[in-house]
């Protein structure tokens, strides 16, 4: 079943956003952040539409996604699911996530980590999860299809501000941000659209747009890219 919608959510203010120092390995949220997340655990419209709720495996995510998400977790039955593919871009530290020992040892109680455990290189920065252009650009497509072929019907995933430019596709050929900064607790919401697509692709609702008072309409996310390269709907 296709979800009837994806809110990608940025993380709150880490340690590391406070004088952009990126070698600090896979920081905390700042008191800041905490009270972002709780910010955004009141003002998030869509507690009662969601079914999931996935989390990069680096900390801070982790982290936004357990308060923030708080009223749908509260009943201790869900946790998060920790998702590799979501992981920030670059490979610096604070880019890069910890140990599967770690994360088990500070978040096991709340968050499901068998897709890093199927994914023993999720915290390499190689192969899938190099930092190249290329690279994450497969990865934002893997992930857009294996939220795709979930059966939840809205799924809520907390990311990262660059890499979720390569998850809507609002990068150019190398690599350089379009769209506009996601900022710490920003949320956007998608559906997929068209339906089928082979690159799985998003398009960002009417309401989204509206809330982020961005310019211009809701749009098929990539569909420009695709037609360049010959792609047709299927």
């Amino acid at each position: 079943m296709t979800p009837r919608a994806v809110h990608f959510i940025r993380h709150a203010q880490g340690y590391h956003n406070i004088d952009n120092d990126q070698t600090i390995p896979d920081p905390d949220l700042t008191p800041k952040g905490i009270k972002q997340c709780e910010h955004l655990a009141q003002t998030f419209p869509y507690f009662d539409r969601i079914n999931l709720v996935c989390a990069s495996p680096i900390r801070r995510a982790i982290q936004t996604a357990q308060t923030s998400m708080s009223p749908f977790l509260q009943s201790g039955q869900k946790k998060i699911l920790a998702l590799p593919l979501a992981q920030e871009a670059p490979a610096e530290p604070a880019n890069t996530p910890s140990g599967i020992k770690r994360l088990q040892d500070e978040y096991g109680a709340i968050a499901d980590f068998s897709r890093c455990l199927e994914l023993s290189d999720y915290d390499s920065k190689t192969g899938t999860f190099a930092p190249d252009n290329r690279s994450l650009e497969g990865r934002a497509q893997a992930l857009r299809r294996f939220l795709r072929d979930r059966e939840e019907e809205e799924i809520v995933v907390v990311s990262h501000g660059q890499f979720l430019h390569y998850v809507s596709r609002d990068v150019d050929e190398e690599g350089r941000q379009l769209g506009g900064d996601w900022e710490n607790t920003e949320f956007r919401s998608y559906v997929f659209e068209p339906v089928g697509h082979v690159d799985a692709l998003l398009r960002e609702t009417e309401e989204s747009v509206e809330r982020r008072r961005a310019s211009g309409p809701g749009h098929s996310v990539g569909s420009k890219e695709a037609e360049k390269r010959g792609e047709a709907d299927v």
